[in-house]
């Protein structure tokens, strides 16, 4: 997890150093599901580099981190109950070519006991584009709807043989005595990297003691999500300067301290606090990514190295690996809702605050989404424009 944590701070950082105004949003725990996938049907040369990559010592280290991962998931009895529980609901999917023999163990005890996924056998040969509906469609449902046409017409090549991928959707309300009012949504100008404004509506609340702690050059802002069990919450990193988002992300990636110190907040009273409602979806090549930042991306020199996973008959034309994710977010008056799908194909005691402080997020910052207990980064983003929507 702190690798993909790593890698999405540091593409922000990236994104802002080229002025880009496009918000992000990713989901590091996403990405992570799937390298573990990839992982536990690996060997060879691919398994040390994929071991490396995660920071695994071997193949039962990353089994007992995914089932980790899993079970912070909630599960679909919270969907349609009424519960102010958050919902949270990994789930897993593995489509294999017909041409290839699938490995026992790998569908038993990794894709069905691990991950509790189906495995499917289809024909990408010549049905392609049927396959190319199903996994959208798939995609569609995990997503509850929100993220839809994951894959174009095409997209999967006849040498494709393996397609690992994860869902996730996420929806919390925020917790009862800190939730925004709505009638007390306003206008207000939100400033650009680039120096111009745009004027978006900014939420607030009647309550003005929050979470919240002062760093060198940023405020760090915590709001819960309501909870019976599992302790979700939405952290806001605002910097001190209205182009100060750069050096803010360049000391969470440089100072690993403050990974663990953002968590531990003290309640204060806020002159004013306001936070801009925001609805976005962003699209990343995972693989491609890693490349530009000098972490190359685990390609399969040799068929042998995936035969813990399955065995690709000689003959099939090898193929590149490839990672793409898709996520969206949305951030209101009443909560968060929040979804991933990610595919590969063949985080002391508190310092103490003035009594007295603000939070009021009219510039860009950084956001991010985590379970309290585990430390688990479920989602992570940056706003620079909130007038930008999906």
């Amino acid at each position: 997890m702190e690798l993909c944590t790593r890698m999405v701070k540091q593409l922000l950082l990236k994104e802002v150093e080229k002025g880009n105004q496009e918000n992000l949003v990713l989901s590091p725990l996403s990405i992570d599901v799937v390298l573990n996938m990839v992982a536990a049907g690996s060997r060879g040369r691919t398994l040390e580099k994929m071991l490396s990559l995660l920071g695994s010592k071997n193949i039962d280290e990353i089994n007992s981190q995914a089932l980790e991962m899993m079970a912070v998931a909630t599960g679909d009895q919270y969907l349609n109950n009424g519960d102010d529980e958050p919902v949270l609901c990994l789930v897993n999917g593995a489509w294999f070519d017909q041409r290839c023999t699938l490995k026992p163990s790998y569908k038993e005890d990794v894709l069905e006991g691990v991950y509790g996924s189906e495995a499917k056998m289809v024909d990408f040969v010549t049905r392609g584009n049927e396959v190319v509906d199903e996994i959208n469609s798939w995609a569609e449902a995990a997503s509850r709807g929100l993220i839809k046409n994951f894959l174009q017409p095409g997209s999967l090549s006849r040498e494709t043989a393996i397609i690992l991928a994860n869902g996730l959707y996420f929806k919390g309300k925020w917790e009862h005595d800190l939730k925004f009012d709505a009638n007390l949504t306003k206008n207000r100008p939100f400033y650009l990297l680039n120096g111009d404004t745009v004027s978006v509506p900014f939420m607030t609340s009647r309550k003005r003691y929050r979470r919240c702690r002062s760093f060198d050059g940023f405020k760090v802002l915590q709001i819960p999500y309501q909870s019976k069990s599992k302790r979700f919450s939405m952290y806001f990193f605002l910097p001190d300067e209205q182009d100060g988002l750069q050096n803010l992300i360049d000391k969470l990636i440089s100072n690993s301290e403050y990974s663990h110190e953002y968590s531990c907040l003290s309640e204060r009273e806020l002159v004013e606090f306001w936070i801009p409602r925001f609805k976005f979806s962003y699209n990343l090549d995972v693989s491609l990514t890693m490349k530009e930042m000098g972490m190359p991306f685990p390609v399969m020199e040799n068929p042998e190295d995936f035969a813990e996973m399955v065995e690709i008959p000689k003959g099939l034309p090898f193929f590149r690996s490839s990672m793409i994710q898709k996520a969206f977010i949305e951030v209101d008056e009443k909560g968060t809702v929040a979804t991933a799908v990610t595919m590969f194909g063949a985080e002391g005691c508190c310092m103490s605050l003035p009594k007295r402080t603000s939070f009021v997020a009219d510039h860009p910052f950084m956001f991010i989404i985590m379970e309290d207990r585990s430390k688990l980064v479920i989602f992570t983003g940056a706003v620079l424009d909130p007038s930008k929507g999906k």
